[in-house]
């Protein structure tokens, strides 16, 4: 992301506007595979494949040696077509890998700081390479120089590095149990001699596309999502134009905006303290001191870019990697604070379904999620090429200049403000996440609902957006919920 906006523009003879929409439009496409992933891969324990490798976890062993055809898309001066076909192949395999990757801490544990512990530690793994590879990026930049070999390195190490990287994720992490109602639903159909296959999961694609659209109706799963598109969205149109801004706007180089990006490594160590500050102050608070300080930062660049001519370079150097760095910091919780939380929502879900549908919602992320990626990234580069950006010159006109600065900056606080907004009626919690397995252990060991308490009963229609009498349907109700 970092690099090959810069590499297709410089070494693969594209525009702009070409680069944004190779990736917008590849992005909305293959956002179906998520709908085809996600109903498969919570369905995939009724295949021998399934039984054999792992519901999620087959699909992190299928995906390490395709993804290796995806160091095509770093070969320079190629046509249009090649580039979007291989990009298109690499965002099919990002659902097809993410997806059920995506739902392994809800099934390692079902407890709250056990699935904490376990998405910081995968976000702290995630944030150490997201500043490993400018750190690589910028060493290959000044020793090989700015040309189209050394993007390709750059592009294909990481690819095999990631390859390594799934296959050691498929042999360290394990399966959870299967939900009471997917095993009844399994044993009614071998007791009927209906054989699970394929070509039979295919046709019932409208009954699998109807339950995810019932994922929408969890009222913390809505707001969930609103905080995350719109955090993630405003991070991917931030990273669109960031290079882009330190060159042309700041006057600096590729190899310096890599220097930007690999400081937030000094940030990796204290991912025990922000995981520790998310237990501790709890959802709302997080998200209201990330929001905060990532438009304090924004606002930061904006000042950067009024100091360029004024200032010493020096001092303007210093002020540049202090604000980077401190950016990062707070950057980082646009994808670690959602999927901290991401683990939690399911468990709303199996109160109103009795079904375990982490791989439908991991799926509808990732599907909205391309969706928004695909359509910021046709709108950046619509805009850009409307105001004359052109990243094969070496100085750009003042309108282009204007912007880099309105996109990088003015943007990106629009929607973050609207997310800090969203969050502050956010009401997942730990608190609230207990108060809803106690109250589906009471049911499940045969409770009565005429006995919820008070506090129960507002919680559980909180968090799900239905009416308490209406949720832990008899199993018998089940499918007809599920759709």
């Amino acid at each position: 992301g970092t690099y090959l906006a810069l590499f297709w523009t410089r070494y693969a003879g594209l525009d702009i506007s070409q680069v944004q929409n190779i990736q917008g439009v590849t992005l909305i496409l293959s956002a179906v595979t998520a709908i085809i992933i996600g109903g498969l891969s919570d369905n995939f324990f009724k295949f021998k494949l399934g039984q054999r490798f792992g519901r999620r976890r087959f699909f992190l062993l299928f995906g390490a040696p395709v993804l290796l055809l995806t160091t095509a898309m770093w070969i320079p001066n190629l046509s249009y077509w090649w580039y979007f076909a291989i990009f298109f192949l690499w965002t099919m395999l990002n659902q097809i890998i993410m997806i059920p990757y995506s739902t392994i801490p809800s099934e390692m544990t079902t407890n709250f700081n056990g699935r904490t512990i376990l998405s910081s530690t995968r976000m702290f793994i995630s944030g150490l390479s997201g500043t490993i590879i400018p750190i690589v990026g910028a060493a290959l930049l000044k020793t090989m120089g700015d040309k189209g070999a050394t993007y390709q390195t750059i592009g294909t190490l990481f690819i095999v590095l990631f390859s390594i990287a799934l296959v050691i994720s498929y042999k360290t992490t394990w399966n959870g149990k299967i939900a009471e109602a997917d095993l009844l639903e399994l044993e009614e159909a071998k007791k009927n001699k209906q054989k699970f296959s394929l070509t039979r999961w295919f046709k019932e694609i409208g009954s699998v596309i109807w339950g995810y659209l019932t994922t929408l109706r969890i009222r913390a799963f809505q707001r969930h999502m609103a905080i995350y598109l719109l955090g993630v969205t405003m991070m991917d149109i931030f990273g669109a134009v960031f290079v882009f801004y330190v060159i042309y706007v700041l006057g600096k180089d590729a190899a310096f905006a890599s220097a930007m990006l690999a400081l937030g490594i000094i940030w990796n160590p204290t991912a025990p303290l922000t995981a520790w500050m998310f237990a501790k102050l709890g959802v709302n608070k997080m998200y209201s001191f990330a929001f905060a300080g990532m438009i304090t930062l924004l606002l930061g660049f904006y000042w950067l870019s009024t100091q360029v001519a004024t200032m010493s370079s020096g001092l303007f150097t210093t002020w540049a990697l202090v604000i980077g760095t401190i950016w990062l910091f707070f950057k980082s919780f646009a994808y670690s604070l959602p999927w901290n939380v991401f683990p939690f929502v399911p468990d709303v879900d199996e109160i109103v379904t009795r079904h375990r549908r982490e791989g439908a919602f991991s799926a509808m992320v990732l599907f909205l999620r391309r969706v928004t990626q695909g359509f910021s990234a046709i709108i950046v580069g619509m805009y850009l090429k409307h105001v004359g950006f052109d990243a094969t010159l070496k100085t750009q006109s003042a309108a282009a200049h204007q912007g880099l600065i309105n996109v990088l900056v003015w943007w990106v606080i629009a929607g973050l403000v609207v997310a800090w907004i969203i969050s502050l009626g956010f009401r997942l919690n730990s608190h609230t996440h207990a108060v809803l397995l106690n109250e589906m252990e009471r049911l499940r060991e045969g409770g009565s609902k005429a006995e919820v308490t008070p506090e129960a009963k507002k919680v559980v229609e909180d968090l799900t957006g239905v009416k308490y009498e209406k949720v832990w349907p008899d199993l018998p109700e089940v499918d007809a919920i599920k759709g």
